[in-house]
């Protein structure tokens, strides 16, 4: 079975949308169903955390059908598909620690639905 592990910063939960308040409460409130699925995890680096390494930017970490694993590193001018080996072990270790600094994934969902319900 093939699955989504997620992780994001609790700051993205937070972060207004000008004058759109009932959005964010839908976007957070859509999250928690998407978390929710059998197939998708989504756990959230809690504001108090400080400094770790999510904050050096997004990218995704995939294993393809073949078995090869590739990383995909965005950034505000491109995006690069990255296959070198030692620059994914990089990234993997990464993962491991933005991972680590995460909430649980129950706690994440608690979390989220709060956040959710913050947004009137």
């Amino acid at each position: 079975m093939t699955g989504f592990l997620l992780v994001i910063d609790e700051a993205v939960l937070r972060r207004p949308v000008r004058g759109r308040p009932e959005l964010m409460r839908e976007q957070c409130a859509h999250l928690a169903e998407c978390a929710e699925l059998p197939t998708v995890q989504v756990h959230v680096v809690p504001a108090d955390t400080g400094m770790y390494a999510g904050l050096g930017g997004p990218f995704i970490v995939a294993d393809l059908d073949d078995g090869t694993r590739v990383t995909h590193v965005d950034g505000q001018v491109r995006a690069q598909i990255i296959d070198q080996r030692q620059d994914i072990a990089t990234l993997e270790q990464r993962w491991a620690r933005i991972v680590g600094e995460a909430l649980p994934r129950a706690q994440s969902l608690d979390l989220i639905r709060k956040v959710a319900t913050s947004w009137t």
